[in-house]
């Protein structure tokens, strides 16, 4: 059986992977100061997203990804 979820402690790929439309689940403190954002994969598709976004192919709205920002922000503040 495959993880259905993808973890990763960087903010900004982590509000890209929320504005492609993958499901943010849940924030996980770690040992130190820094939070995981862990996302619903069960369509296997974040490695390709994340992929995309460094080879400069992805494509995303620009509001969703600015509301992205927002609200990953808000709930790093909340520590949810």
């Amino acid at each position: 059986m495959k993880n259905t979820e993808y973890k990763l402690n960087d903010f900004y790929q982590s509000a890209v992977l929320k504005s492609a439309g993958l499901p943010l689940l849940r924030l996980e403190k770690s040992q130190d100061k820094y939070f995981f954002f862990i996302f619903d994969d069960s369509s296997q598709k974040a490695e390709d997203i994340i992929r995309k976004y460094w080879n400069k192919e992805l494509q995303v709205i620009a509001r969703e990804l600015v509301e992205s920002i927002h609200e990953l922000k808000t709930r790093l503040h909340m520590g949810m």
